[in-house]
């Protein structure tokens, strides 16, 4: 699809006034649907919000704020170590549907990789969205699981491995 906007999306750390356009967009059906309730929403926010290592993130479309995208160091013991876990979705309805959050969440990986020692990142995506898994496999992430009892309901489980660069002085 195209997007409504000819500008790349950007992200850019999470500030006090994004607090209140945050809450309108988790009154969102489509948005919701992503995390499973307002309540998940919100605790994975909070948790993303007071934790010293996670990224913290509001896309932006040509300076308008449109989305929210989190990546946080979480221990799951369906997951390798050091795999941390990201959280996104486009919370203007103006902009949902254009694959602005694919291109933001190949942002949010290569800002996590370059900015920390993660092994990979995880994300969950609910069954009913076959053509986005498609789009988040074309941007580096695999399959990892198939989860029947997540907290959003049966949802796959994605994984992009950070890659693996030679050891410099071995051939």
């Amino acid at each position: 699809m195209d997007t409504p906007s000819a500008g790349p999306p950007l992200l850019r750390p999470f500030s006090d006034s994004d607090r209140f356009r945050l809450r309108r967009w988790l009154s969102d059906s489509h948005v919701i649907s992503w995390w499973g309730s307002r309540a998940t929403a919100e605790a994975s926010i909070a948790l993303a919000m007071h934790s010293p290592s996670a990224i913290v993130r509001i896309i932006e479309l040509n300076n308008e704020p449109i989305g929210y995208a989190h990546a946080l160091d979480l221990q799951d013991s369906k997951l390798p170590a050091a795999v941390w876990h990201a959280d996104i979705f486009i919370g203007s309805c103006m902009h949902q549907g254009h694959d602005i959050g694919i291109t933001a969440l190949k942002a949010l990986t290569a800002e996590l990789f370059s900015t920390t020692l993660a092994s990979g990142l995880s994300i969950r995506v609910p069954i009913k969205y076959e053509r986005q898994v498609r789009l988040i496999e074309r941007v580096g992430f695999c399959w990892h699981a198939l989860e029947a009892a997540s907290p959003i309901g049966p949802a796959w489980l994605l994984v992009a491995h950070r890659k693996q660069l030679p050891i410099q002085g071995t051939t």
